[in-house]
């Protein structure tokens, strides 16, 4: 079996010109990762989706939305930071930066809070204690959240995905658990909230290393860097997620529930390919300068278009069948999934991007984020006001595409 896998390494490398082994392995325990966040994402969704009301759902995943976008307000760049740091072996960066970071992570309180009273004044209460929720447990869920990046920058990408599991596995089987209990959408975010709390607090114990301080140039370079991507991750976040806000507000809450259902297993295929990113960021971190990494860049981005197209088709042919079993009362979110299904070859983008961020080209990413981030949020507005739902998710598909393709010029330009 041994022969067999390194005469495979050997055949990929010689055809595709790539380190292999590192892809093969790193992807594996990603891939394993990945299959975990799905499998544990579609069965909490499906049982969700199956025992709450359309509108209690849509609510819930209203205040979800909150809490991301909300978390938004801190310092969420570091883990480029800690990763970056970590595959360059600066072990000691992830220990010096954790007071920093829970520090910014209490802007999310007051920000939070502030929300709270919006809603209170506005006499709904539901959402004012969701809120003053997010304002107690989501700066605790910042600040130690990071360990992952830790991990899989300094490559223990198995002890990353043992991690990975153990928390998937604890937060399915709370939130599953409380959903048997109860209904309430109060309880059941709470509970959503305090999982995710308690899992990322004991993921700190899997943080072991004792190195040397990191260069003080160093810490400095990349805290800025960290500061400038979370920058870029606030309004990119507060972008993505006005979606929800849109919808929730314009439509109603029922209409919320049938769009995110129809974006959960779309949104889990992109997601598992962000794995790719994770691993090109180290590798791509280790050159100097963009000119190495543009020589294969485009070969490597038409392989990977041509994957993803492949994937859309068979998703589009499947999508009626896995509706049918795992999402019967919400049928007529089936077109809706097959359209966000043709977005799929845009995601070929985080590759531009991956090489952009590990050469911190700080001014085109900016460029890159006002870019998507505006024509994102006015086609979400225009299209949802002028065709509904069915606006909401061409808006979607149409601004990855063109994001996409800035994101090549960017890196070309």
């Amino acid at each position: 079996m041994q022969s067999l896998y390194y005469s495979l390494v050997k055949k990929i490398e010689h055809h595709y010109k790539i380190d292999a082994h590192y892809f093969l392995r790193g992807g594996f325990w990603l891939t394993i990762g990945q299959v975990i966040t799905l499998a544990s994402g579609l069965a909490t969704t499906a049982l969700f989706a199956h025992f709450l009301t359309t509108n209690d759902y849509g609510t819930y995943k209203y205040l979800v939305g909150m809490a991301t976008i909300l978390a938004s307000f801190s310092l969420t760049g570091l883990g480029q930071s800690i990763l970056q740091t970590a595959a360059k072996k600066y072990y000691a960066f992830f220990k010096e930066t954790f007071k920093l970071n829970f520090l910014y992570s209490l802007s999310i309180s007051l920000i939070s809070f502030v929300c709270s009273l919006y809603y209170w004044f506005n006499h709904n209460s539901l959402l004012a204690l969701g809120c003053l929720m997010i304002a107690i447990l989501q700066p605790i869920i910042n600040a130690f959240q990071f360990v992952p990046s830790f991990l899989q920058g300094s490559g223990q990408l198995q002890a990353a995905t043992k991690l990975h599991a153990l928390r998937m596995f604890f937060i399915t089987l709370l939130s599953l658990g409380s959903l048997l209990l109860t209904k309430d959408i109060r309880i059941l975010f709470l509970v959503y909230l305090l999982s995710y709390a308690i899992t990322n607090i004991a993921s700190i114990f899997f943080y072991n290393y004792h190195s040397a301080p990191t260069p003080r140039e160093v810490r400095e370079k990349f805290i800025l860097y960290a500061k400038h991507t979370s920058i870029r991750n606030l309004v990119s976040n507060v972008a993505q997620r006005a979606d929800n806000i849109v919808i929730f507000t314009q439509l109603g809450a029922t209409e919320l529930a049938v769009y995110s259902i129809a974006m959960v297993i779309p949104e889990q295929i992109k997601s598992s390919f962000k794995n790719l990113a994770t691993l090109l960021l180290p590798k791509y971190s280790k050159h100097e300068g963009l000119s190495v990494i543009k020589k294969s860049l485009l070969k490597r981005s038409v392989q990977l278009f041509s994957i993803l197209l492949i994937i859309s088709i068979i998703y589009i042919l499947l999508s009626p069948l896995i509706f049918t079993l795992l999402f019967p009362k919400y049928m007529g979110a089936v077109l809706y999934t097959k359209i966000l299904a043709l977005s799929f070859p845009a995601i070929v983008a985080l590759i531009p991007v991956s090489a952009l961020q590990a050469n911190l080209e700080e001014k085109k990413l900016y460029k890159l984020l006002i870019i998507e981030s505006v024509i994102s949020v006015v086609l979400l507005i225009l299209l949802t006001f002028k065709f509904g739902l069915l606006g909401a998710i061409i808006a979607k598909v149409s601004t990855r595409y063109i994001t996409s393709i800035f994101n090549f010029y960017y890196l070309y330009k």
